[in-house]
């Protein structure tokens, strides 16, 4: 039988179908980690399936409904209300995360950039320092191995990190203070200048991070969240490296932060954190199923209704013909 509102409740089946998976791919995304491609996969074979599922319900309702929903076309309910349960666990990790776990996230997010930010202040304060202390030294042992001619002063002058020639060493009286000096400051100069454009960059990237947390990008917050401390360890070994090439304060910046994080890929171990609200994700369940079962509900179909056995009114025969089965259309 033709159905005149078939297209428009296949319609409104295909917007709620849509809005489902938009909610699943939303929590898988947190549950793979920010993996857009999965996600996307997952939630479509989910949609998939409910479509499939709908189909068959709506084909085979006149035989279910004639047969008291016992036969085996009935299992798709328990299917279809399988697929409901996927969707309501992963509606409700979402919205866990959503209404929970974001304030703790963007304060974790927001120490640990913090830390990166420091770097650049942190590098340029120490190299600042360590190229005054250098110079300072410098000036005054070359001073005083001119006056002395002090082999341990020479022994020295000859080492890292002032690493003077022997040759220079071997005539002191010849020796020009400030232009030696100056001749070894420049390397270490060009050095942190490179240094400090190498870190500026490095922070750079703590911008991109900064700005997901701060505006909730969803798409790429669950990747960010679970490479932050990654992130920020890296940082901190790559300014390291520039602070090794210093010439006397060298000892590397220690981290301190805290590592933990929210298992956002885990919903039940959220939930141990986080007690979710389970009713708001119960109820957009629940409507977005009804609608997406809409087709099954308008569909008509024609109900067989048998007469009573051993029936004797005297109408059981009329005209000698046995009286027939009587339909209803519904």
């Amino acid at each position: 039988m033709k159905q005149d509102n078939f297209l428009f409740v296949d319609l409104v089946s295909s917007i709620f179908l849509l809005v489902l998976m938009l909610g699943n791919m939303m929590g898988l995304l947190y549950i793979t980690g920010g993996n857009f491609p999965v996600s996307l996969l997952i939630s479509l074979f989910i949609v998939i399936c409910y479509y499939f599922i709908v189909q068959m319900l709506k084909k085979n309702k006149e035989y279910m409904a004639n047969n008291s929903y016992l036969v085996p076309s009935s299992l798709f309910f328990f299917v279809f209300l399988l697929f409901g349960f996927v969707s309501f666990i992963l509606m409700s990790h979402f919205l866990n995360i959503e209404m929970n776990a974001k304030a703790q996230i963007q304060q974790e997010a927001e120490q640990k950039i913090e830390k990166v930010s420091m770097l650049g202040e942190i590098y340029s304060k120490r190299s600042d320092e360590d190229i005054l202390n250098y110079e300072g030294e410098l000036v005054g042992k070359l001073k005083s191995y001119k006056a002395s001619k002090s082999n341990q002063l020479r022994n020295e002058l000859s080492l890292e990190p002032y690493k003077i020639d022997a040759q220079v060493l071997a005539a002191p009286q010849f020796i020009d203070v400030s232009s030696l000096v100056d001749s070894k400051l420049q390397p270490y100069r060009l050095k942190i200048e490179a240094s400090n454009k190498y870190i500026a960059e490095i922070i750079k990237g703590s911008v991109k991070y900064k700005s997901t947390f701060e505006n909730w990008d969803r798409m790429s917050l669950s990747s960010s969240y679970k490479n932050l401390n990654k992130y920020v360890e890296d940082s901190y070994e790559k300014v390291n490296e520039k602070i090794k090439m210093l010439p006397l304060n060298n000892n590397p910046i220690l981290l301190s932060v805290d590592n933990h994080q929210l298992p956002l890929n885990n919903p039940l171990e959220l939930n141990k954190i986080y007690s979710p609200n389970y009713l708001i994700p119960a109820l957009l369940v629940l409507i977005t199923h009804l609608f997406i079962l809409i087709p099954f509900f308008t569909h008509k179909i024609r109900v067989y209704v048998k007469p009573k056995s051993g029936s004797n009114d005297g109408d059981g025969k009329k005209n000698g013909e046995l009286k027939t089965n009587g339909t209803i259309e519904i």
